[in-house]
Order: C-alpha cells, then structure tokens, then sequence
C-alpha cells in the first residue's frame, strides 16, 4: 500500500512538473499523448547491443561472457550510439532490434566517458535513427527528463524523471567534464539509453547508474557532440590532464567558490610547473574561474600536448604558471 502511494504521489508530482512547463491550459489528457507521441517517434530508434567475450574459467575452461547494453541509431548507415565496449579482437558485438540481429563492428570507444560507436556491417535499408546535431542544451534542474531504454528482454520502454543535477565529480571519483544527473533509475541493459526533453529533442546519453537515488548521470550537449566527432574521426577520444587533485570549497567571507589544489602528482608536468598542493587557481586560459565544473569543461575542450595558463592565489601573492597539457 505504501508503495502504491509512493507511485501515485511522484506521478502526479511530475505532472505537476510537465503542466507548469506545457502551453497554458494544458491537461493532464493532453500531457499523457505528448509522452505517448514521444514514445512512438524515438522507440523504433532503440537497439540492444550485446557483447560476447570469451574467457577462461578458473578450471581453465572457455567461456563467454555477455554483456547487454542499450543504444541507439544516429544516422541512416546503421551507426549505434552507445557504452565503451571492448575494440580489440575477440569480442563479438551484436545488435539486436525487434528481434532481429545484427552483427557490427566498433568504430571507436572511450572507457573514460564510456561512451562508444559501432557500425552495422549490414544494416537494413530503412531504419529510424536520433540526429545527434539536432542536440538540445541540457535543461535547467527541474525540467522534464524522458528516457527510452532497451532492458532485459523487453522491448523498447519509456522513463520519467526530472533533471536533478550537474555535477564533474562523484564522491572521489573525478569525471572528464560535468555530467548531468537526472532522476531516471539505469538497471541492466539500459546504460546508452537517450534521454530526451519535453519536447522530444535529445539531450544525452545515459552513462552511469546512482542506484542509490534512482539516478543516473548522463553525457550531454557539446561535450557529446565533440565525443562523437573524435570517434569518428580517430576512433578514441583524446583527454587533456592537469595531474593533480583539486577541490571547490566556499570562501568564509564571501560565499563564493575556489578551486584549491589539493595534491600534485610526483615527476608530472604539473609538478615541474611549480605548481604546489594549497594553491587557488583564479583563472584558466585568461578566464576567470567560477567552480570546478567550469574548470573541467575548459579543461576537457583544451588540447592535449598544449601549453595552458594559470593564474594561482599563493598566500597573498598572484602568480601566473605556465603548465603542459598531457594526455590521460
């Protein structure tokens, strides 16, 4: 019983939500066959993709392994948008759609972002497919978040949620850039799933689970858009480091937010910049820095085997540090 209230209070919660953003006068009817319109435009769009790796068990046995993922087509030629898989020989990569299957190849992964492209190597000759280009801005935390996953066995199946967050770390884990969270829970099979706005237009791409909070973070706007021109283009996505920590914390006096360098790594280039644990980095590249996930996204739209500048706070004393680039 408790559950069933549960349901029926978030339901109508995120109705609520949709009526203040929907056209004035909207009802709940109109609502409902603006989510089932969503559904039928993008469903035929979701695929499974499944992995096939052979391993040896510990009585030195072969064995596969599968693992299942969701994903979706990008273009008319039977690309998939989808979750880093192995791109080595070995591997069998299967996609599946309405129950027939179909064998592809990778194009080119990324475990950092987990993200990854495979190519149909023969794909029907008319399919339906999710424009990437076409790509929305994320929406500001509270708007509609609408999923389409591929779970299990079933068939392609709709998700509601709102976007709660944007964040470029998790506990200590830090992430290339900001990833947005949406309150739409990720269970097996359904990481790559799209994520689509109110109105339908893509926003993202669903790369790790927050079981904790039926959460999951998504990969959206330009850095999804960069991600997917790199593995196209050379097949791995290149990442720009600063190896050292760094951690935002408030100013007692004025409330606003420092990125301090918490730890630098031994013989790296941060180091022989004379970069030191303790320093506040006010700006990265001539701009000014205003939290840590600024900081990262400038960070990850750099180039990698480039010279940066950074303005540090050292005591009292400005001081501006040249520092090298490298490659994660």
């Amino acid at each position: 019983m408790l559950r069933a209230v549960r349901l029926s209070a978030f339901l109508g919660s995120l109705l609520v939500c949709y009526s203040l953003n929907a056209e004035p006068g909207a009802s709940l009817t109109s609502i409902e066959q603006r989510l089932v319109s969503l559904y039928q435009q993008h469903k035929d769009a979701v695929v499974k993709v499944k992995v096939a790796t052979k391993k040896q068990s510990e009585k030195g046995r072969e064995q596969v392994e599968l693992t299942v993922l969701s994903g979706f087509f990008i273009d008319e030629n039977g690309t998939v948008l989808t979750n880093a898989v192995p791109t080595h020989e070995g591997p069998r990569l299967r996609v599946e759609k309405d129950g027939a299957q179909f064998l592809a190849v990778p194009i080119g992964s990324d475990p950092i972002s987990n993200l990854a492209l495979i190519q149909l190597a023969k794909p029907p000759e008319t399919l339906s497919y999710i424009d990437v280009s076409q790509a929305a801005d994320v929406p500001p935390v509270g708007s509609i978040a609408y999923s389409i996953t591929s779970p299990l066995d079933f068939s392609a199946t709709p998700k509601l949620g709102l976007v709660g967050g944007q964040e470029s770390s998790f506990g200590d884990i830090a992430f290339p850039f900001t990833y947005t969270r949406v309150g739409i829970k990720s269970g097996p099979a359904e990481g790559g799933s799209p994520v689509f706005n109110k109105d339908g237009q893509l926003i993202g791409i669903s790369v790790a689970t927050l079981p904790e909070i039926d959460s999951s973070y998504i990969v959206a706007g330009t850095p999804l858009q960069s991600i997917i021109k790199q593995l196209r283009s050379q097949a791995n996505v290149t990442h720009p480091v600063i190896k050292a920590k760094f951690e935002e914390r408030g100013s007692p006096i004025d409330l606003s937010r420092r990125v301090i360098i918490t730890k630098v790594e031994p013989n790296s280039a941060a180091e022989k910049s004379g970069l030191l644990a303790g320093d506040q980095i006010i700006s990265f590249q001539d701009k000014p820095l205003t939290s840590l996930n600024q900081f990262r996204d400038d960070l990850f739209f750099s180039e990698a085997g480039s010279f940066a500048s950074l303005m540090i706070l050292r005591g009292d004393e400005q001081k501006e540090i040249t520092i090298l680039l490298e490659k994660k």
